[in-house]
């Protein structure tokens, strides 16, 4: 693999510009970045790029569309219909961050979770 060229990228540039350097320092030959990161691309290409979907970020805005156009490619994790809004698993001990439409949202809180109940979750932190 340290012989094929490598594209890194994150969220705004950062993460990648160090990833890229300690994949050079670990023998990689060709490591190239996206400047700016895909928040970057995003804004400058839209619709007219590679990017397909929302981009999940880790802060409060959780997910950026990069145009009006943008095509929802998520999946509500209940119902599998389109969605693009995270939400945390509604039962207390495990408020997992999931995919889930607004019709699957509205559904009783006590509708069955499914997610690993041996995963130790913060419930004070999100996802």
């Amino acid at each position: 693999m340290k012989e094929k060229p490598v594209v890194t990228y994150c969220t705004g540039g950062i993460r990648c510009e160090i990833l890229s350097v300690v994949m050079k320092n670990r023998g990689f030959k060709e490591v190239y970045q996206i400047d700016g990161g895909i928040v970057k691309y995003g804004e400058n290409f839209a619709e007219d790029g590679l990017w397909e979907g929302a981009l999940y970020t880790f802060d409060s805005r959780m997910a950026i569309d990069f145009s009006t156009k943008t095509k929802v490619i998520g999946e509500c994790e209940i119902c599998q219909g389109p969605s693009k809004i995270f939400r945390n698993c509604r039962t207390k001990t495990c408020h997992e961050l999931i995919l889930l439409c607004d019709s699957c949202n509205d559904l009783p809180a006590s509708t069955k979770c499914t997610h690993d109940p041996s995963k130790v979750r913060d419930s004070e932190m999100v996802g």
